[in-house]
């Protein structure tokens, strides 16, 4: 058996496939980022437990306690920092490697050949990989320094805009109301105060992006600015990462995650990069994440990843 894992700031996914690219379950726990935080390492066990404990079950196989993987592959949000020895006490395999989640996104995404990925859920990361299997990143460094383009990044600064057209610092363009509305708050100064207090959690202030990207896809304008500045920022990232492994000729930049879910801000981030990047296709992932965490548990395992293991996959990723 063998087993991948996405772990992220919103939920955790587990699969456990067979050595021929069977699928035969999945399973989901909660968020599994910031273990080193007060409470992070129970939320990763319990997350770790959940997922792959469910996928067990499902699969009628023995419980998390009783099996051991021959190979599994662990992609964390925030790096592995302080995650290897907490997992390590929970999962047994052969071959265990727990690492970031980019690679696994770019796996995925790319079924493990050369190429960009651009992740912008409620963070965001630009990762590649070359054909000599060098690697270059670019962001990805939490919501208070990094992560522009994400939904963090967009349902924040819409926060900061309403503030500032409650103050009359700016003109009204209708934020103001649109955050009230969503967090259900008679006043603005509830949201900051709550989020600071732990009421309110990152995840809850990302969720808003997606009200935030529809108010611009019917004509906010200022929203569709602060979607634009956020891809101008992932399109660099792309070129910038793409110059460092030296890709020469076109080559694929897939996009991962919440915000790509928006039309509008996939057909902007499509736009920018056609200028930015020109030598760039734009390709949908073929496969997610924690598929990307399966295929480099096969990788460990020194199993070929051909066509026929991928059609298997396919065939049974929704089984």
């Amino acid at each position: 058996m063998f087993l991948g894992v996405d772990g992220g700031q919103s939920h955790t996914e587990a699969i456990i496939a067979d050595e021929n690219g069977n699928v035969l379950a999945n399973g989901f726990g909660g968020a599994s980022n910031h273990a080193d935080v007060p409470g992070g390492r129970e939320r990763l066990q319990n997350a770790v437990i959940k997922s792959v404990g469910e996928a067990l079950k499902k699969a009628d196989l023995p419980p998390i306690g009783e099996t051991i993987f021959a190979a599994a592959h662990f992609g964390m949000t925030g790096e592995a920092n302080y995650k290897e020895k907490i997992i390590g006490e929970i999962v047994r395999a052969e071959s265990l490697v727990i690492g970031h989640d980019a690679p696994t996104a770019l796996f995925g995404a790319s079924a493990g050949t050369p190429g960009i990925v651009v992740i912008a859920g409620t963070g965001s990361v630009v990762f590649g990989m070359n054909e000599p299997g060098e690697t270059a990143r670019a962001g990805g460094l939490g919501y208070l320094f990094s992560d522009e383009g994400s939904g963090f990044g967009l349902a924040v600064q819409t926060i900061r805009l309403a503030i500032k057209e409650r103050d009359g610092v700016i003109a009204e363009d209708g934020l103001l109301k649109l955050v009230l509305e969503f967090f259900g708050k008679s006043a603005i100064r509830q949201i900051p105060d709550e989020f600071y207090n732990g009421k309110i959690s990152r995840d809850e202030i990302a969720g808003f992006a997606r009200t935030a990207h529809d108010a611009a896809q019917n004509g906010n304008e200022t929203l569709k600015r602060e979607i634009g500045a956020g891809i101008e920022i992932l399109s660099q990232s792309v070129k910038s990462v793409a110059e460092k492994l030296n890709f020469r000729g076109n080559f694929p930049v897939a996009g991962v995650g919440g915000m790509f879910n928006g039309a509008l801000f996939k057909k902007m981030f499509i736009d920018a990069l056609k200028i930015r990047v020109p030598h760039a296709d734009y390709t949908e992932p073929r496969f997610g994440p924690a598929i990307g965490a399966l295929l480099l548990a096969y990788r460990q395992a020194k199993i070929e990843i051909d066509e026929q293991l991928l059609a298997n996959l396919e065939n049974t990723q929704n089984r």
